[in-house]
């Protein structure tokens, strides 16, 4: 069967005609389009189909890209690493803040986590964890190894019994694959720091193809002097968590030229959102900073560059 002109512009846009119906109705007289209609037709048809082609492909990239969600929890952190298979829960913000973290976890099926790491024990990271495993659960968990004296701290260790988990203490480099990601857990290198919480964060550097990503928990002079000297990871990294939520120490300029990011985002309140002097040093460094306290951060990558950067509220 013969297709006309007209109608082959159309089926080769993939859009469906009726063939007995190309003509266009104008007063009482019908007739065909001419060239110049033909080629508006043509054009608008061709945007239309490599619009939808380029939203497919767009939805396809972010189901397989790594998703990084920074939670406003106010000055503490949560961080949720998502992939294709595999959830990752980077500390648990505090306790009246459980329901944030919640409520987008059952968002997603409440699903156990595969993991779920403690950087330290402060309230503002470990607080909502016992809501965490009292809900939905997780599959490894992974903390330091030292005693920490809160109620928050007790909260998560009647949690982690209750549940009949035994975290890892993690005490020598921890390597985690999963989904093309590589995360490696750094522990710290001492017993004692002069600071008692800080200076014991876990410190996360995790790859995904070309990308990298520091989540360095609360590390203060002591702990970011380790960093700066060890040999385990190349310091430098695409995105980072700004250590401390912000706060400037001695060597926080060396560190943060070391790390050199691209994005960094600081997690703070409205009335503490980092030091003057970390956010000059990073405007300097031509890192884009984010600050949750402005709104939930979620990243999304595809292992070779940022397919997009949302900030909700």
């Amino acid at each position: 069967m013969m297709y006309s002109e007209d109608e082959q512009i159309c089926e080769w846009a993939g859009m469906s005609v009726w063939r007995e119906k190309i003509e266009v109705k104008r007063g009482n007289e019908m007739k065909k389009w001419n060239p110049v209609e033909r080629a508006l037709v043509f054009i608008l048809l061709f945007v239309i189909l490599l619009c939808g082609c380029n939203k497919k492909t767009e939805i396809a990239e972010e189901k397989e890209a790594l998703k990084i969600t920074f939670f406003d929890v106010g000055k503490g952190d949560a961080i949720l690493i998502e992939t294709k298979n595999t959830s990752m829960l980077i500390d648990a913000g505090y306790d009246e803040t459980g329901e944030e973290l919640l409520s987008y976890l059952r968002q997603q099926g409440g699903q156990p986590l595969d993991y779920l790491v403690i950087t330290h024990f402060d309230k503002d990271h470990v607080g909502g964890a016992d809501h965490v495993l009292e809900e939905v659960g997780a599959e490894h968990i992974f903390q330091p190894d030292y005693e920490g004296d809160s109620g928050q701290y007790l909260e998560y260790r009647e949690a982690l019994e209750m549940a009949g988990q035994q975290p890892e203490l993690v005490t020598d480099t921890r390597v985690l694959s999963f989904d093309g990601v590589e995360c490696l857990i750094y522990p710290p290198q001492k017993q004692e720091y002069e600071e008692e919480d800080n200076d014991f964060s876990l410190v996360i550097s995790m790859t995904y193809g070309d990308r990298s990503f520091l989540f360095a928990g609360d590390c203060e002079k002591e702990r970011l002097k380790e960093l700066l000297n060890q040999t385990e990871f190349d310091l430098k990294h695409d995105l980072l968590k700004v250590p401390h939520h912000g706060r400037k120490e001695k060597n926080s300029e060396e560190f943060l030229e070391a790390v050199s990011p691209e994005i960094a985002v600081i997690t703070c309140s409205r009335e503490e959102p980092g030091d003057n002097k970390v956010r000059k040093i990073l405007q300097e460094l031509g890192t884009q900073t984010y600050f949750t306290f402005e709104g939930t951060i979620t990243c999304l990558y595809d292992g070779k560059k940022l397919l997009r950067i949302e900030q909700s509220g």
